[in-house]
């Protein structure tokens, strides 16, 4: 259970709404990473107390905004916690359900997880034009439409900027071993 004090009744109000409106939103971003449930939670919480601390950031009034603003956040915290996460080996490997027991399994399973994190760390160094596109499409889900109304651009300049996203994706991954 989460308890947070907030300065005004104001304060409180706008996270409840923002906390009704986002709860789900912040879920499925998690839920893109690969997480156990008690992780999600834990991951969850302390989203929610990131936004309680930066309420004067956020305008309720423009939902794409927030949204997005929101996404970013959890996108963010959750990078962070699995980069942290991966310089214990001995933690990663606990990860690994109990039901794969064959050594190809395993390595298989590694071996995605490193690609997964390869890309993620790939997409972080993206100029912040291809990224917050990149994160709009695949993550938050938007049409290439709702991206060009959102940044008020073109649809065209939408399509050309994820396709140089990929580009640049594929050009850096591949001497990483073809992810």
């Amino acid at each position: 259970m989460l308890i947070l004090v907030f300065d005004t009744p104001e304060d409180r109000d706008k996270f409840i709404r923002i906390y009704e409106t986002y709860e789900k939103t912040i879920y499925y971003t998690l839920c893109r990473y690969n997480l156990d449930s008690y992780t999600k939670e834990d991951l969850s919480q302390d989203i929610n107390i990131i936004l309680a601390e930066h309420l004067d950031d956020i305008d309720l009034n423009d939902y794409h905004k927030t949204r997005n603003y929101i996404i970013t956040i959890t996108r963010n915290y959750c990078l962070n916690y699995l980069r942290s996460k991966s310089r214990h080996p001995e933690d990663f490997l606990e990860d690994i359900s109990e039901s794969q027991t064959k050594l190809e399994d395993i390595l298989d399973s590694l071996i995605i997880k490193e690609q997964l994190h390869q890309l993620a760390e790939e997409v972080h160094k993206l100029d912040d034009v291809y990224k917050s596109v990149l994160e709009l499409k695949y993550i938050a889900g938007f049409s290439n439409d709702k991206i060009a109304s959102f940044f008020k651009i073109k649809k065209k300049t939408v399509e050309m900027r994820l396709y140089r996203a990929n580009l640049l994706l594929r050009k850096n991954l591949k001497g990483q071993g073809d992810v």
